[in-house]
């Protein structure tokens, strides 16, 4: 019997985030689907080609030069890529090979970099990784820097690749000065998974003073960090930490206008919250010590708009009973995780990982 490709396409797409708490393609279930019939092919194809995983980088580009089929490729929007100079291992690639998928790949939404042998792109490489850019009229809205030298000037050299891009990662310690021009980003998402220097951080924010609605911080801040970003926090709306402190304290204060605040466990001094905030998320990450919820407790008293709370670990009847007088939605979920999101602007908080964010990767 023929399915109605509405429903196929719906089949298919709860194979694709399926691996918890990563969520990361289902290809076993995905590349089995597209062989089922040529109604089944089609919607299966354009999932299965929609990520290109770090490992798979390397065979996806040998596959992308030999093919002829320019549909499957114009559906990659994420791509990850272990770029060096010369690849001489299995998942490792070479600029020319970026250069390559890029030339194939002109929707090209996300791009993820570990450079782990590439201390710096050489003028040639700028040149045709920005003509690839140009003839494909590449828009590039994500960029996740994994991994590079601390002293590598790769995150400035990717910036100036890359000027459109709205959501950018930083997964590595930068201690190269940036140069003197600033960037056009306008960014409306930045996650620091190290604390940059200050002059790192007011060069990639110096665009973004209204533009900036979402900061992640998996280190400690510093004291200039409250300085460097204060121009930003009237528009932040998601604020994400951690690990907390008394700077922490002191941006979150500065954040007037914050929709949804993560915290990873529950701060020592439970700060005052901003009545503004429809969403919390608490994040607790033992297993073994007892938590006191109370200081949550009587936070949430003074939040009037709160909506939802996003609890990973073991709640007490106390903090059930709270939420459901105060008509707080209690979303508990007891396996560890980080809350990952897609790289979307968002149109309510939480944001969510959904195949119905693709339509917002076009």
């Amino acid at each position: 019997m023929d399915l109605p490709q509405e429903l196929i396409c719906l089949i298919v797409s709860k194979a694709y985030y399926r691996n918890f708490p990563f969520n990361t393609p289902d290809y076993d279930t995905l590349s089995a689907c597209s062989l089922v019939n040529s109604t089944w092919r089609n919607p299966a194809q354009t999932l299965l080609f929609r990520r290109i995983t770090l490992e798979g980088t390397p065979a996806f580009a040998r596959f992308a030069d030999a093919t002829s089929n320019k549909t499957l490729l114009s559906n990659v929007r994420s791509l990850s890529i272990a770029l060096v100079q010369d690849a001489s291992g299995v998942e490792e690639c070479s600029v020319s090979t970026l250069v390559s998928i890029l030339g194939h790949c002109p929707q090209l939404y996300e791009l993820s970099v570990s450079a782990h042998k590439l201390f710096s792109l050489n003028p040639n490489d700028i040149s045709s990784i920005s003509a690839a850019v140009e003839a494909g009229s590449i828009s590039l809205r994500s960029l996740r820097l994994l991994y590079c030298s601390v002293q590598s000037p790769l995150l400035y050299e990717l910036v100036g690749l890359f000027p459109t891009v709205e959501f950018l990662t930083v997964g590595v310690e930068i201690a190269a000065a940036p140069p003197p021009m600033a960037p056009a980003l306008r960014l409306y998402e930045l996650s620091l998974h190290r604390t940059p220097p200050s002059d790192v951080l007011q060069w990639l924010l110096s665009s973004s003073g209204t533009s900036l609605r979402i900061l992640e911080l998996r280190d400690l801040p510093s004291a200039s960090t409250c300085l460097d970003i204060a121009k930003c926090c009237p528009g932040i709306q998601s604020l994400r930490f951690m690990r907390y402190d008394s700077h922490s304290a002191a941006i979150l204060a500065q954040c007037t206008n914050l929709i949804e605040l993560v915290l990873l466990n529950i701060p020592t001094v439970m700060p005052t919250l901003p009545p503004s905030l429809e969403h919390l998320a608490l994040l607790i990450q033992t297993y073994t010590a007892s938590v006191n919820l109370q200081p949550v407790i009587q936070a949430l008293e003074s939040l009037p708009r709160l909506r939802l709370l996003t609890f990973v670990g073991d709640p007490q009847g106390a903090l059930e009973e709270t939420c459901e007088a105060k008509n707080i939605v209690l979303r508990t979920i007891s396996r560890k995780f980080w809350i990952n999101d897609d790289p979307v602007k968002a149109t309510h908080f939480p944001r969510r990982q959904s195949v119905s964010n693709f339509y917002l990767m076009n």
